[in-house]
């Protein structure tokens, strides 16, 4: 114990990102991997920062997923999850090839592409089983490569007549399954999981802190808010790992 207690404290600042990035999406519905894969990429490689937070994010989502599942939209989440199965072997080629290097100005790019396009878009589209199934094959590819089956997921889902709350409990229903297989992927695909268990060990403290605040918060923040702070938080963050990937080359 006193050896996991001094650790701890060597991981302070990797805590507090886990510990944000729980608490917005605890608020929001999302959050969790879009916030903190990019901070944590200060304090881990890109390859380990991803198992890292899929292993967060599987947990921190058991949790609200029996906490929303009267609010998820079931049926609709099946065909994300068909999708994410389909896509998810491409994406774990893609992971398996690409330098590490390379991997932080993907997922920065990825995070900036999906920003820009969940700011612009005010078409409403219909929700069908074509459409669901094309967002997740795309969620699936990108968990794989970035940690992140979010951005195509809310990028869909926020364009739809779907409720807020809706919205919430179906983005969490998915990431928690979708989460399982990515797991899956990487275990079937020979990636140790070792390293990423024992930062996750370390991190869980600020994924429980995070989650439990935002939960006895939520009703007293006004989602838009909340919204523009991730938002301007993760356009300095990913221009910055840009910026210093690219000096560093």
């Amino acid at each position: 114990m006193d050896t996991y207690l001094i650790n701890l404290s060597l991981h302070t600042a990797p805590l507090f990102c886990v510990f944000l990035a729980a608490f917005l999406q605890s608020i929001t519905g999302f959050g969790l991997v879009i916030v903190a894969a990019p901070l944590l990429m200060f304090f881990y490689d890109p390859k380990l920062v991803i198992p890292i937070m899929i292993l967060l994010a599987t947990c921190g989502n058991i949790a609200q997923t029996i906490l929303l599942h009267r609010e998820a939209k079931w049926k609709l989440i099946g065909y994300l999850l068909l999708g994410a199965i389909i896509g998810q072997p491409l994406g774990y080629q893609i992971y398996a090839i690409i330098p590490a290097h390379y991997l932080k100005i993907l997922i920065s790019v990825v995070i900036l592409f999906s920003l820009t396009i969940m700011q612009l878009r005010k078409q409403q589209i219909a929700i069908s089983p074509r459409n669901t199934l094309f967002t997740g094959i795309a969620a699936g590819t990108m968990a794989m490569t970035t940690g992140m089956a979010g951005p195509p997921i809310i990028m869909y889902l926020t364009s739809t007549a779907i409720t807020a709350r809706e919205l919430r409990a179906t983005s969490i229903g998915f990431f928690f399954f979708s989460n399982l297989i990515s797991l899956t992927t990487f275990t079937l695909g020979g990636v140790d999981l070792l390293p990423a268990l024992n930062e996750f060990t370390y991190l869980l403290p600020g994924l429980a802190g995070g989650i439990l605040l935002g939960q006895l918060t939520f009703r007293f923040f006004p989602v838009p808010i909340i919204k523009r702070i991730i938002f301007t938080l993760l356009y300095f963050t990913c221009f910055y790992t840009i910026y210093r990937v690219i000096i560093t080359m």
